[in-house]
């Protein structure tokens, strides 16, 4: 699709009028119909019957124009085909970039932010050059992940679960001391009251009461009082349906609440009988994944021997350190991610201890398989880029990386 970009002047963006030198005729033409008018879309809001003063080289463009950000970039988007429309994009500078999205409830349950196709050149004017940043959420602070632009997706961690599904966010970067720190908070929006079954009822007694008293007559006033007695039943079922939707909903999160005691750990009973259905089951946490050895003894600094429950190799050839976790405290987590970056760090000698001395590992990856969710293990997990699979019942497995 052919398309005009250019970065806006503060005269362009204070008329609303954009316009271009000479040099940038033939790829205007290109972008804009060749009708006498067109119609422009942008942020999905139509602006009908546009025409172009090709002598003066002006488009009169308006509104949105006239609230850019000073030194935004827009973009013209369009098609040379008769009754064609043209489509409009302003990218604010970086730092003055205001990114809106609404958390759906996959986002919330995974802990982490995704974008469509179509957004793509917004998250990369977003993220470009940012090699490292922190993340800020309610005031707590963290260090953040590059975004995966493969999946579309940015990993946010457990703070996100202070957000809830519904929610419109505001990501953009906040400078301060040398610092890029990535702001994500809600998007408090001006209340204003919901429609109900008695809205045309209060506005038609608005309408009557503001009428002067000497004009009613006897018919008026024993209907109004009807108008009154019915806005007044109204009320009290709104308040009555209100109470018994509060009242379902601690029902709901009760039922959740002791599902989640009841499945969490009733499938397994020992540490052992978790262990062995991982290591029966591992082409279940990845497509390909094969089982080279279990517990497999590791010398650790200072003597220690630390065992990986399972060594194995996926479908690439790199091989995985698996650590099963069955209801894990802090100590356990700790050890299980220290040995993992204890192989990280060796693992040329760990390659050729393996193979005894025939080939050399070119990497390792580590992944944590555990029965039972904590925010620890999520966190840490997340920071040490360490896959983390949940196991549920033997059956229901959440996957986080």
């Amino acid at each position: 699709m052919p398309e005009f970009r250019k970065k806006l002047t503060s005269l362009e963006i204070e008329t609303g009028i954009l316009s271009w030198s000479a040099d940038y005729d033939a790829q205007l033409r290109a972008v804009i119909p060749a009708t006498l008018v067109f119609d422009l879309i942008y942020d999905g809001q139509e602006f009908a019957n546009l025409s172009v003063e090709w002598e003066k080289r002006n488009l009169f463009i308006g509104q949105p124009l006239s609230m850019a950000a000073a030194a935004s970039e827009i973009v013209l988007i369009g098609a040379r085909d008769k009754g064609a429309q043209v489509h409009c994009q302003i990218f604010a500078p970086q730092e003055k970039m205001v990114i809106r999205k609404r958390l759906s409830h996959q986002e919330h349950n995974g802990r982490y932010l995704k974008w469509f196709a179509r957004e793509d050149e917004l998250y990369a004017r977003l993220f470009a050059s940012r090699d490292s940043f922190i993340v800020e959420i309610s005031g707590k602070r963290f260090k953040g992940r590059i975004p995966d632009f493969e999946r579309r997706k940015l990993m946010i961690g457990e703070l996100l679960r202070g957000f809830s599904p519904g929610d419109d966010l505001l990501i953009h970067w906040h400078h301060a001391k040398g610092e890029s720190v990535l702001v994500i908070e809600r998007e408090d929006l001006p209340g204003r009251p919901l429609p109900d079954g008695s809205t045309p009822l209060r506005a038609l007694v608005a309408r009557l009461l503001s009428r002067p008293l000497g004009e009613f007559n006897d018919g008026e006033v024993k209907g109004l009082i009807v108008l009154l007695e019915e806005n007044k039943k109204l009320w009290e079922r709104i308040a009555n349906f209100q109470e018994e939707n509060r009242r379902l909903k601690e029902q709901v999160n009760m039922l959740e609440s002791l599902f989640e005691q009841f499945t969490s750990n009733s499938f397994f009973y020992s540490k052992k009988e978790f262990e062995s259905w991982v290591a029966e089951h591992s082409s279940l946490f990845e497509k390909g994944m094969r089982v080279i050895h279990r517990n497999y003894t590791v010398n650790m600094p200072g003597g220690r021997k630390r065992r990986i429950d399972l060594l194995c190799q996926d479908r690439k050839g790199v091989l995985v350190a698996i650590q099963a976790l069955f209801s894990p405290d802090s100590a356990q987590i700790s050890e299980a991610l220290e040995l993992i970056d204890h192989l990280r760090a060796n693992i040329e000698a760990f390659g050729s201890e393996l193979t005894e001395g025939q080939f050399k590992a070119a990497g390792i990856r580590g992944m944590v398989i555990a029965n039972y969710e904590k925010t620890d293990l999520v966190e840490q997990c997340l920071q040490k880029q360490v896959k983390l699979c949940l196991v549920k019942t033997g059956c229901l497995i959440d996957l986080l990386e």
